[in-house]
């Protein structure tokens, strides 16, 4: 067979020369490795499994990658990683070249770090390359599944070693193998614990030189005369005496499998290829990905960020089946798909906006893959992935957003998957009671008070229901459709009209007190509730009906981006400010287009290209946030084109004005889109809109219109005035006017004696009527005209009219009267806090006594977590008698990171469990003079640690520190 891979280079090196530049040399790897991008510079295909990557950290939230621009060592080459999340996990299989000795004695690694300065550090597409302080030189390639390291050492000694025990989190290793084969290869494999449970990885590293001899190492300790080891701490070390001047090559096949089959994947993709051979077809790989776009009319640097968003869309989801088929599924069995390539690593929550859109347009063939990937995983678990890595699901971020991406490939025609066992899959996903199903179900909202993000939970499983019932419609299922249609406008329950904020509600259907929607809070996912204000995308005329009109809206939407006030609280994930919109994580994503809805295209057209232009750069802090698997880079795509789906699942795209004169876009179904636009760099405003020569007269473009190529052509000009005007509003669940559902503003929780119920709507003429009789508001109802008092538990019902408006959704409440607890029976003199001290992994306070080691017992003043002997991974419980000095209703907070309770008299009153970042949570409880007996939970995770308790004692009104001086113990 003839090796055709040196002329395709000659002829790749021929056509670069006559062309302007080769499109690979305008990404910049390192765009996104400073600040908090964390994505990472390595080697690695579109979607391969293998990134083979430099690692310059572990242990802290930078470290998500392995990878920060601000690092000056690196500790070695590891084969897999994350591209811009937010959770640390991989750094499988380090390589760590060396001439320096092997320090078996004292703590860290065996290995001094790799000193460096960018100034000698190169990446683009597919190739890395460092020289390091000690004049190593390191270059990095890659395949699907393979990774290929080349090492210059600047005499003929050198040594390589393998470190097995690298992690770069606090992970657990459950156990590890290594094994030299000969003298020029060695296998191995480990198993861990970190984001995912049980994640194996193998490979098989072949030597282009043979080594002299090895060292076998076992928790820092020289196994002699060993070629096979295995432990949970090992490392190998091969020794170079006289390379002869010549480069060591190192190929390493990868596979989650076994070892045979990343033997399998090293002979398939590998082979007898040089180094600079599988360089060049992998850059021939992303030459060929890259030109999906072409933009004209670019400066440098804006052609440099746009390639670098493409590059970045192109880093997951991850292959994760060998080249035999042979994958490893979610119950950790191997299965086999011989037709189409199995993918992991979805970011659902992030990327369903607009990554999984944008791939409906350029990739069909992936995005049935990824569905078919989905329902394998259904099959193997009985729910479709949330967030899955590797074969396993790490259970991170809220909803069940496959459902989006399965509906919205459907209504586009993209049907090469079981419809059917979708749709079984997407109700049985929605049926799971960890998200919140319940009392999401039985109360209409979903409780603040037992359980964290409570308001984004149920906003966001209010758009996936949207989509299992179009999904059931368009399947004829009518029964299933008949169940989440309703769901579908249950956000309206947890709307404040009084605020115009989405608000916590507890149990009772009383508003949590003391709102500020400034705070980063308990009730949301990473976010205040400004960020939140907007987050239905599939019915955004309810959204305004809830606002009381347009004009509230519109409001709304200008306070959001142009408010002064800051963020109150530490939230890591919060950037990109402006206003309080947070282009640095994804829930804000579409808030701009919103504009569009409401005759106001030119807002929109004004803010878009702000945020082009302002988030987004191409120096390496050029991410405003987590990228996020290809969400940042993915909106700046859509958007720099033109359009952007704020609902997927639609079928349509929000019109804006592009940011360059001239994008092409090869499109899945062989197509070609054309965009144009005339001198966009002074042009911000959208006159007209042409497809093809005739004027689309939307706000909106469809995605048939899309997929129909041709020419794109917008029209623009400098004046906001003549911005064009559509009657037609992009779509919407609903299109009718209806009444803002009716709130109480009063406090109606917890009240002592009798409390007056204060009621109201947003919409201006509105007509509560209620009933304190369990039974459904009608016309006829008792007519709200000024408050009404109740002393004693009442449920109360309220629905709004107003003549040419749909009625108002029904709200409920149950004002509660207190009930004070008995104090205990105890006398107690001595002042002080019992506490047992645990460590472990813990992903929730009830985990310590599960799972924890009991390390110490004592006790303390107060609660502190000075008594921990490890900075994460521990746990607290504290506990005795607070004395309490009258009867009355008492507010209880906690402030923590990562999660607290508190109970009073085994009656849980705070739930803070599980809140990531310091968030407070609160919670009332009705006492009577004297000791009650408590339980402050605490557990901490990784990375901060606070813990903080108060109280506001009855008849005042601010949280007060609780003293040691009220904390008792027999």
């Amino acid at each position: 067979m003839i090796n055709k891979l040196p002329l395709l280079a000659f002829i790749l090196f021929i056509s670069w020369s006559c062309a302007e530049k080769p499109l690979i040399k305008n990404v910049n790897p390192f765009i996104g490795t400073d600040f908090h991008g964390h994505t990472y510079p390595g080697a690695t295909t579109p979607f391969g499994g293998v990134q083979l990557s430099p690692d310059t950290r572990r242990g802290n939230w930078d470290a998500c990658s392995g990878y920060h621009y601000s690092d000056s060592t690196i500790i070695g080459f590891s084969h897999t990683h994350l591209s811009g999340t937010g959770c640390i996990d991989l750094g499988d299989v380090l390589f760590h070249p060396t001439t320096g000795e092997i320090n078996l004695g004292g703590d860290g690694y065996i290995f001094k770090p790799l000193n460096f300065s960018h100034k000698n550090e190169y990446a683009e597409p597919g190739y890395y390359r460092v020289k390091t302080d000690k004049d190593i030189l390191v270059e990095l390639t890659a395949t699907s599944r393979a990774g290929i390291h080349r090492y210059h050492f600047p005499e003929k000694e050198g040594k390589i070693v393998i470190d097995m025990a690298h992690l770069l989190d606090n992970e657990k290793i459950h156990k590890a193998e290594l094994n030299v084969s000969n003298n020029s290869e060695i296998t191995g494999m480990r198993s861990t614990k970190g984001w995912v449970d049980n994640q194996q990885v193998y490979f098989v590293a072949q030597f282009s030189q043979p080594f002299d001899n090895t060292d076998l190492i076992s928790s820092r300790s020289l196994v002699p005369d060993s070629k096979s080891i295995s432990g949970d701490s090992l490392q190998a070390v091969a020794y170079f005496s006289n390379t002869n001047g010549q480069p060591v090559e190192v190929k390493v096949g990868i596979s989650l499998v076994s070892i045979h089959n990343a033997r399998l994947n090293l002979e398939s993709e590998v082979a007898d290829l040089t180094f600079d051979q599988i360089k060049d077809r992998t850059q021939q790989e992303w030459e060929e990905a890259l030109s999906t776009y072409t933009i004209e009319g670019a400066s440098d640097a804006e052609r440099t960020t746009f390639y670098t968003a493409v590059y970045h869309t192109m880093m997951a989801p991850n292959v994760i089946s060998d080249v035999n088929g042979d994958y490893r599924g979610a119950d950790l069995k191997v299965y086999n798909s011989k037709d189409r390539p199995v993918y992991s690593t979805f970011s659902l929550w992030d990327t369903y906006r607009a990554w999984n859109p944008l791939m409906t347009i350029t990739d069909t063939p992936l995005v049935n893959d990824m569905i078919n990937s989905m329902l394998n995983f259904y099959d193997q678990t009985g729910e479709l992935p949330i967030w899955s890595l590797a074969p396993g699901e790490t259970g991170t971020m809220i909803g069940y957003h496959s459902v989006s991406v399965i509906w919205d490939a459907y209504n586009n025609n993209i049907r090469d998957f079981d419809a059917q066992k979708a749709l079984e899959a997407m109700v049985a996903s929605a049926h799971k009671n960890s998200k919140g199903t319940s009392p999401y179900i039985n109360l209409g909202f979903i409780p603040s008070d037992s359980k964290k993000e409570s308001v984004s939970r149920l906003l966001e499983n209010a758009y996936d229901d949207w989509c299992i019932a179009q999904m059931a419609k368009a399947l004829g299922d009518e029964a299933v459709y008949k169940e989440f249609a309703p769901r579908a406008s249950l956000y309206k329950n947890v709307f404040d009209g009084d605020s115009q904020f989405f608000r916590p509600r507890r149990m009772d259907g009383s508003w949590e007190p003391n709102f500020n929607p400034y705070e980063v809070g308990r009730a949301y996912t990473e976010a205040t509730a400004w960020q939140y204000r907007f987050a239905v995308p599939h019915d955004v005329n309810g959204m305004i009906n809830l606002f009381g009109g347009q004009d509230e809206f519109i409001k709304g939407l200008d306070s959001l981006f142009y408010t002064n006030r800051k963020v109150e609280g530490e939230l890591v994930d919060i950037t990109g400010l402006l206003g309080q919109y947070a282009h640095g994580n994804e829930p804000s994503h579409h808030i701009a287009y919103l504009y569009s809805y409401v005759g106001e295209a030119h807002k929109t057209q004004q803010l878009v290209r702000r945020l082009l232009n302002e988030m987004y750069s191409d120096q390496p802090d050029g991410i405003i946030g987590n990228e996020d698997c290809g969400q940042m880079s993915a909106w700046y795509i859509m958007s720099s084109m033109g359009f952007y789906p704020v609902c997927p699942g639609s079928g349509q795209f929000v019109l804006t004005s592009p940011l360059f004169p001239k994008a092409t876009v090869k499109l899945a179904n062989g197509n070609q889109l054309e965009i144009t636009a005339n001198n966009p760099s002074e042009n911000i405003y959208i006159e007209d809109v042409l497809l093809n020569g005739e004027s689309l007269g939307n706000s909106f473009i469809t995605y048939n219109q899309v997929m129909g190529g041709g020419q794109l052509q917008f029209i623009l000009g400098s004046d906001e005035d003549m911005v064009r005007r559509t009657n037609t509003a992009p779509f919407s669940m609903s299109t009718k006017k209806e009444v803002s559902i009716p709130y109480v503003s009063s406090e109606i929780s917890f009240f002592e004696n009798k409390v007056d119920i204060v009621c109201g709507s947003a919409t201006p003429g509105a007509e509560i009527r209620y009933t304190t009789d369990g039974s459904e508001p009608t016309e006829a109802s008792a007519l709200y005209t000024e408050p009404f008092g109740v002393d004693k538990t009442t449920d109360i019902r309220l629905r709004a009219f107003k003549t040419g408006y749909e009625a108002s959704s029904i709200s409920n409440y149950t004002a509660t009267k207190a009930v004070p607890q008995d104090a205990k029976k105890v006398h107690l003199h001595k002042n002080g806090v019992a506490y047992a001290y645990y460590e472990g992994h813990f992903s929730e306070t009830a985990d310590m006594f599960k799972t924890g080691r009991l390390k110490k017992t004592g006790i303390c003043p107060e609660p502190t977590l000075s008594i921990a002997e490890i900075p994460d991974h521990f746990g607290i419980a504290f506990s005795g008698y607070i004395k309490v000095p009258h009867d009355g209703v008492y507010s209880f907070a906690t402030t923590s990171d990562d999660g607290s309770v508190l109970f009073i008299n085994d009656q849980l009153v705070v739930d803070n469990d599980m809140s990531h970042g310091a968030i407070t949570a609160t919670g009332q409880v009705a006492l009577k003079k004297g000791f009650h007996a408590y339980k402050l939970l605490y557990f901490e995770d990784y990375e901060g640690q606070s813990l903080t308790w108060s109280w506001i004692l009855p008849g005042n009104k601010a949280y007060e520190r609780i003293s040691p001086e009220v904390l008792f113990i027999k």
